[in-house]
């Protein structure tokens, strides 16, 4: 596979994924919700060893929410929430799926929250799972 670039909105933060997603969801949590600061956000999961940084000008967001700690990472120049590490998602790194600008990823394959979906948002009926522990890799 050719590797993809994730970058921030300025280009002063890159990352090169090198293999396609894990998991490859939106979802519609408050949290991401605010993350994005849309909708919904979509979340592109990659095993650690196929993400390199490439440029980076990121400063770090640290919380704890419903998937346990979490450091975001995002540009210190434009404010792009580029990629996070949550410890749910053990040995994986998200990427937010919008910022494959260049080469897009392919439609997500799950809804992660279906609860808090805003009622004019509509997606795929495919995409209409939930994610579950039994979708996590192990």
């Amino acid at each position: 596979m050719k590797p993809r670039i994730a970058q921030c909105c300025c280009g002063k933060t890159k990352i090169q994924v090198k293999a396609n997603p894990v998991i490859h969801s939106v979802c519609n949590c408050n949290n991401c919700k605010q993350r994005t600061g849309s909708a919904f956000g979509i979340s592109a999961y990659f095993y650690d060893e196929d993400v390199k940084i490439i440029e980076d000008a990121t400063s770090v967001y640290a919380l704890e929410n419903d998937l346990g700690e979490q450091k975001r990472y995002f540009c210190h120049q434009c404010g792009t929430t580029l990629f996070w590490k949550a410890s749910v998602f053990r040995g994986m790194t998200g990427v937010a799926g919008g910022c494959f600008t260049e080469d897009p990823l392919p439609q997500p394959t799950f809804n992660a929250d279906l609860n808090n979906q805003c009622t004019w948002v509509s997606f795929p009926p495919e995409m209409n799972k939930p994610l579950t522990k039994d979708d996590l890799p192990t």
